[in-house]
């Protein structure tokens, strides 16, 4: 594996980190978006989090920088996520790598997985929230 397999469109969501059951699986949603990224052989990463839906009206994008290392058949990756006006405010963290690829698997995807930091406050969101994420690779991409 090679830090330029990060390149790809992704189904990007982030989910809460509540440790008890729940009744409805949207209680641990915390976003869904679209994540591209380009991964360079120097490892170099950098992207786009768009957050709305396309058409929406204004867009909300987060430019994606940072980058990816490939060691024992795994790549990793670190990134920082700084929101466009008109939520230049954000700022979230990102660290993870690809979902290993099972060689008997079916129809497997490629799949980003890490956890996510809210690194300053937003729109009374406080610094410091945590979530998990999961990107799946689409079609074509």
């Amino acid at each position: 594996m090679d830090v330029i397999d990060l390149t790809g469109t992704y189904t990007y969501r982030s989910f809460l980190e509540l440790p008890d059951p729940v009744d409805d699986f949207n209680r641990l949603r915390f976003a869904q978006a679209t994540l591209e990224l380009t991964a360079s052989a120097d490892g170099t990463v950098g992207g786009e989090l768009i957050l709305s839906d396309p058409g929406e009206e204004p867009a909300i994008i987060m430019d994606m920088a940072g980058t990816a290392t490939a060691a024992s058949s795994r790549v990793s990756f670190t990134l920082s996520g700084r929101g466009r006006p008109p939520v230049a405010d954000f700022h979230y963290e990102y660290d993870g790598g690809i979902l290993r690829h099972w060689e008997t698997g079916v129809h497997q995807r490629v799949v980003l997985a890490g956890t996510v930091l809210r690194a300053e406050p937003h729109g009374g969101a406080p610094a410091g929230q945590t979530a998990s994420f999961l990107a799946v690779r689409r079609d074509g991409a």
